[in-house]
């Protein structure tokens, strides 16, 4: 196996025993000598032992951390199915037994930084994308990471001194561009009351010629028509095209542009850079006609057990975008048709775009280092701050009903239902009070993210649902409407699952690789891809999910989820009305097999909760179609993308959202619920979650549950350890060091005392009701003894001083939206250290080994005294991921301004830390400074 020492174990028992006949007292008197020498070898040879057994338990709890890895390693290897032939993904990820996120920042993909992409997610190399052109954008780090490439790792090269500060002020800016507070100008600024800065994000100017918006968040047309203002047809597009702290683009177009199209008959400007268009173009160009014919897998998407019938109604993607495509009014439909782009060019020196106006009149836009500038007919009437473009307020803008009007400390636990389904958007893209369609699918507690609307990741975690309990994604199409929270959720945390099929996937991944400028295969590797197959089961907390293809103007799936007997359907996007369908039928878009499939097999099937679509025509149900249902169908139905007025209108009854309109349909308990329920705790924790089978069970034995009601004390500082505690329900609220913090769900404490056979550091206090999976002092310790990496990673965290690592960590803008659970990890993993002035923290020439976080005082890179660099404070991390993965040199030297404080972590806790939280690492990718 590799985990036993070749060592041979101590003869320990060997001559103890009788005395042989024959021996006498002599051999007595030698027996009774060897016994106290065997005695003595024993008592000496003892710590021996103690120390190879621990060296045998670390190396086997290796062994399991790194079994546990390989195995998710093969979930997504198994998941991998985005290829043709060739250097597809799959061989990428087989030649490397352990792929670290960072790994995919090398060779390949950093020179093609500079060129297009030579492959794509999904792509067949005889066939050239046209989405080819749209380059991903290179960052000066990867120029610079090129150049270290280009020689031996163990070369001493001199730095390029401003490269390393443009990627330091990357940091500092990108802090600054991806948040702004949720009041920040709401009534306009100083300058002119004609700018309003808008809820979602973005920045709306009134000029005499129509209004402008810098930035375009998802849903942003709901902004003006609930302010009364009019939807703008100029938008500039934002420097920073992506806000990486909400994972929300901010160059979402497609709702402006059908605004103006199908409601104003109009076009929409976008101004920006000739990138940015090419950008912009190719993923409109997918949206409006649909994936090419070679990244349609239709064929692919069908167990080869399935029943023939199945088989034969599986849809013609090309016929069916084709027709929904169709010219409408005369009008064709196009990015050519919707969109124009005005370009950036220099004039006088000066970048700037001059927008056609009537009678002879001039709105130009000029675009500074830091501001963008409008003139109307030569007088400037506004100036923007660049980054409130890409700005969104924190707490994001979110319509939808919270749980309570009391804080999170105060709120009671969410009771998930067995099976059914939280209702977070029920509208359509067009309704300006409503947020767009999406819900949580509830199964025995566990949730599955729907179609997630933008910032319901947030909004959930904000009501108290952790998002350990949500670790599913279904992602049904790649409209805006749709997929605009999916990659939101995947960033939040922990890794997600998403299930789609793989064309929808590899539609997915083209379209956010463009969005934010990061490679197809380092997305990929962001998650978990459960590549589902059409009318396959799929498993989830004991029931079964199975897919079927809708029809809408790109790839659709729905699903019919069923548990213990009962079930819930929901349709997703698609047109259902038996008489259109018959036509397209006489058409040749689909087959007679297909017509049949879509009336009674897809969208329409008797449930105990039927979810169906009732949004606009043709590319959507008329509620008249569902109206003519049989009653059997009909009286479990409920519609959802949908306006209510149009739901009043239709006389069918619609979702609410929020949690207190959470639809339940009663199931059977399950016979193991309560056993699971606590093993997927465990396992959810970073103490347990390695274990194997064996384990589990031991653990599983040895806990027993506790109840507190709200304000009655858990544990005292100062008082002895007896418990390590895990919430399985409600909030409790901890204090310590002088600093209070809120744990929840899957959060514990009390395992320092235990380990350290000392008292609470803490003071813990139920803030709400709730309840405990409580493993008493003498069994912790004995499976803290079995797992001494652990142990040491908690003795760790023990030594820091709470108050200065929370506060730290919390001054930075990455680990200041992180989880308990995410902090518990990173301080688990921190080594505190007094730094005196002068004294350099990094050296140049040295191997890169770890990761600073500052806590205290001033420091700076020496060799950027003279370029005016803002020395580094509280909050700033020091990371390069990259260095760290292929054992760089530091370029520069990193030295005390002052007197300070700092945490280090180990360049292996870093990567681990990384793996386990991939969100963090797209923050990392490029930059050496994180504020």
């Amino acid at each position: 196996m590799g985990c036993i020492s070749s060592k041979p174990v101590p003869p320990l028992l060997n001559n103890v025993g009788t005395p042989q006949a024959g021996d006498g007292g002599a051999s007595a008197a030698h027996s009774n000598a060897t016994d106290d020498h065997t005695v003595t070898s024993r008592r000496r040879s003892q710590p021996h032992v103690e120390a190879d057994m621990k060296v045998l338990l670390s190396r086997l709890e290796k062994l399991d951390e790194e079994k546990h890895m390989l195995t998710e390693h093969m979930r997504r290897l198994q998941a991998s199915e985005l290829k043709e032939s060739g250097t597809g993904i799959d061989e990428v990820q087989a030649t490397q037994t352990r792929m670290r996120f960072s790994r995919t920042m090398g060779i390949e993909e950093v020179k093609g930084a500079a060129a297009p992409a030579s492959t794509h997610v999904g792509s067949n190399s005889k066939h050239k994308d046209r989405r080819s052109s749209a380059t991903v954008q290179g960052r000066i780090s990867a120029y610079v990471r090129t150049t270290r490439l280009d020689h031996d790792d163990t070369e001493d090269r001199p730095s390029n001194v401003n490269d390393l500060i443009d990627m330091v002020l990357r940091g500092r800016q990108r802090a600054k561009y991806n948040q702004r507070s949720a009041v920040e100008g709401t009534s306009g600024d100083a300058e002119s009351e004609m700018v309003i800065f808008l809820p979602r994000g973005g920045v709306y100017v009134k000029t005499k010629y129509g209004p402008i918006q810098f930035g375009i968040p998802p849903e942003t047309i709901k902004d003006a028509m609930l302010l009364g203002l009019e939807v703008p047809s100029i938008f500039v597009v934002p420097k920073e095209r992506f806000n990486l702290k909400f994972g929300t683009n901010t160059c979402e177009t497609e709702f402006p542009a059908y605004w103006n199209f199908f409601i104003k008959g109009s076009t929409t400007t976008l101004v920006c850079s000739a990138e940015a268009a090419n950008v912009i173009k190719n993923v409109m160009d997918e949206v409006l006609e649909g994936p090419f014919e070679e990244f349609l897998y239709a064929d692919d998407e069908y167990s080869m057990f399935v029943d023939s019938k199945i088989y034969e109604a599986r849809p013609d993607h090309l016929k069916e975008i084709n027709y929904f495509k169709e010219p409408r009014n005369g009008r064709i439909i196009s990015t050519d048709t919707l969109l124009k782009f005005a370009i950036f060019s220099y004039e006088d020196d000066r970048l700037e775009v001059k927008l056609p106006c009537p009678d002879g009149g001039t709105l130009v836009i000029i675009e500074t280092l830091s501001t963008y500038q409008i003139l109307v007919d030569g007088e400037l009437v506004a100036t923007v701050d660049d980054y409130m473009g890409s700005a969104i307020a924190a707490p994001p803008h979110i319509l939808i009903p919270a749980r309570s009007t009391h804080s999170l400390t105060s709120m009671e636990e969410f009771e998930t239902p067995d099976f059914g389904v939280t209702v977070l958007g029920s509208a359509d893209g067009f309704t300006a009070n409503g947020t767009t369609a999406g819900f949580v699918l509830w199964m025995r507690g566990r949730g599955i993210l729907v179609d997630p609307p933008a910032h319901s990741a947030q909004y959930l975690r904000l009501n108290g649902i952790s998002s350990r309990k949500i670790t599913h994604v279904i992602l049904t199409h790649c409209h805006a409407d749709h997929d605009a929270g999916t990659f939101q959720k995947i960033l939040l945390e922990q890794r997600v699952t998403v299930m789609t099929t793989k064309t929808i996937m590899a539609a997915f991944i083209r379209k956010y690789s463009l969005v934010s400028s990061m490679p197809e295969e380092f997305l990929l590797r962001l998650f978990v891809f459960h590549s589902v197959k059409i009318a396959e089961p799929v498993h989830f907390q004991g029931g079964t999910l199975k897919f079927f293809y809708s029809l809408h103007a790109l790839p659709c799936i729905g699903f019919r989820a069923e548990l213990a007997g009962k079930s819930i359907t929901y349709s997703a996007d698609t047109y259902y009305d038996p008489a259109g369908l018959l036509e397209l039928q006489q058409r040749d878009v689909i087959s007679e097999a297909r017509r049949l499939s879509l009336l009674h097999d897809a969208s329409v099937q008797e449930s105990d909760l039927l979810l169906h679509e009732a949004g606009i025509p043709p590319i959507h149900t008329p509620a008249s179609a569902l109206l003519q249902l049989p009653e059997s169908i009909r009286k479990n139905l409920r519609i959802i993308h949908v306006s209510d007025k149009r739901a009043a209108e239709a006389g069918i009854e619609k979702v609410q959202s929020g949690f207190e309109h959470t639809i339940r349909v009663d199931v059977p308990g399950s016979q193991h619920a309560h056993a699971t329920n606590i093993l997927q705790i465990l396992l959810a924790t970073d103490l347990f979650r390695s274990l194997d089978v064996a384990t589990a069970i031991d653990v599983l034995q040895v806990t027993h549950e506790g109840s507190y009601s709200p304000g009655e004390v858990i544990c005292t500082k100062g008082a002895p350890g007896d418990s390590l505690r895990i919430i399985r329900a409600g909030t409790v609220s901890l204090e310590r060091d002088g600093s209070k913090r809120d744990l929840r769900f899957c959060d514990y404490f009390g395992e320092i005392a235990l380990l350290t056979d000392g008292v609470h550091s803490e003071t813990a206090v139920a803030a709400t009701k709730v309840e405990m999976i409580e493993i008493d002092k003498i069994d912790t310790q004995y499976l803290m003894s079995r797992r001494p990496n652990l142990k040491e990673r908690i003795m760790r965290r023990a030594k820091l001083r709470d108050g200065a690592s929370w506060a730290s960590i919390a001054a930075n803008s990455v680990f200041a939206n992180f989880s308990m659970s995410q902090v518990t990890q990173l301080q688990s993993v921190m080594r505190e250290e007094t730094v005196k002035a002068g004294v350099t923290v990094w050296k140049k020439g040295e191997r890169v080994k770890d990761v600073i976080l500052v806590g205290e005082g001033k420091f700076h890179f020496k060799e950027l005294m003279s370029r005016d660099v803002e020395p580094f404070t509280q909050g700033a991390l020091l990371v390069d991921v990259y260095a760290l993965e292929h054992k760089h040199k530091h370029q520069l030297n990193f030295v005390a301004i002052t007197e300070g404080k700092i945490f280090r972590i180990g360049g292996e806790d870093m990567l681990d830390f990384l793996d386990n939280n991939p969100g963090a690492f797209i923050w990392m990718r490029d930059s050496v400074a994180i504020f």
